[in-house]
């Protein structure tokens, strides 16, 4: 199955329903806290989720000193920056939330210590399917080697295989429900 043909059949399968997106959504929140790479991280990229993703801003009720960074598409790239709050967050391109450039302080991909990457699905070594573009592939490619990247989907998203371009960077551990 080639990247367009998966992602049509996601988008067959997703979104799931609103009760049930957010008990997977509230599941797989508790196990990136409990993740070590959450508990040594002062500096985390999160993403504004798609209604075909796990809503991950339930994670802001754990920030707990944390400095939360969105990913904001400016040209061909993605730029992240601070966020106090979800509030930060504007109406943007695709139906989701990016912070206002004018109002955020811009976060440098070394200070990333973890990104939490969205995808269209993953394989549990940690290939990732994404939209299309390249936008995280490159964002990716920029964090220094210390910087965890986990992946964040649904079950339902885990691949046995996927396709595997040059340009695609994959994500250190998956984490889903």
């Amino acid at each position: 199955m080639n990247k367009q043909q998966l992602r049509a059949r996601m988008r067959e399968i997703l979104p799931l329903p609103p009760d049930v997106r957010g008990e997977k959504s509230r599941v797989i929140c508790e196990s990136i806290i409990a993740h070590p790479a959450w508990k040594n991280a002062h500096t985390i990229a999160l993403f504004t989720p798609q209604m075909r993703e796990p809503d991950v801003e339930l994670l802001w009720q754990s920030a707990n000193g944390r400095r939360f960074a969105y990913p904001r598409i400016e040209g061909e790239v993605v730029v992240l920056y601070a966020v106090d709050s979800l509030f930060d967050l504007q109406p943007a391109q695709w139906g989701i939330r990016e912070p206002s450039a004018q109002f955020s302080v811009r976060v440098r991909p070394e200070e990333i210590n973890l990104i939490l990457v969205p995808g269209v699905a993953f394989t549990t070594s940690g290939l990732r399917c994404g939209r299309g573009g390249g936008f995280y592939d490159r964002l990716l490619a920029e964090l220094p080697a210390g910087a965890a990247k986990l992946g964040v989907c649904f079950a339902e998203q885990i691949v046995d295989e996927l396709p595997v371009e040059s340009h695609d960077v994959a994500v250190d551990e998956v984490v889903s429900s």
